[in-house]
C-alpha cells in the first residue's frame, strides 16, 4: 500500500494565502476516508493505488472548481512491497530509534 506524500499549491488566485484552497482539500480527503497526516508544507495519505490517484485528481478538480486556472503539484510515493508498514509505523520506527539514542 503506497504512502504519498502531496503537495498542490493554486497559482494565480489574486492573493498570498491558500489556507481556504488548503481547508477545502483537507476536506476531500477526509471524505475520501483514507487514513492521512497533515504537515505544515503537505498531506500525507495512504490507501490503495486506485484510490489515492483518484483522490488526487479530485483534489486538482476541487481547486479548479474555486477557480485555480493554474495548479502545481508535488507528489512523493514510498512503495515498499517487502513488508506492509504504515505511514504511523514510519514515524514510530524513526521516533523509537531517536529515542533510544539520546544521551541523558
Amino acid at each position: 500500500m503506497p504512502i504519498v506524500d502531496i503537495s498542490i499549491v493554486p497559482i494565480g488566485t489574486g492573493t498570498t494565502s491558500v489556507s481556504r484552497f488548503v481547508r477545502a482539500a483537507l476536506e476531500v480527503i477526509r471524505k475520501s476516508g483514507l487514513e492521512f497526516t497533515v504537515g505544515p508544507m503537505s498531506t500525507t495519505v495512504q490507501g490503495d493505488w486506485d484510490q489515492v490517484l483518484a483522490l488526487i485528481r479530485q483534489l486538482h478538480d476541487t481547486l479548479v472548481g474555486m477557480g485555480c486556472s493554474r495548479l502545481v503539484t508535488t507528489i512523493k510515493i514510498d512503495d515498499r512491497r517487502d513488508k506492509a508498514q504504515t505511514m504511523q509505523d514510519k514515524v514510530n520506527t524513526v521516533l523509537g530509534a531517536a529515542n533510544g539514542n539520546r544521551r541523558g
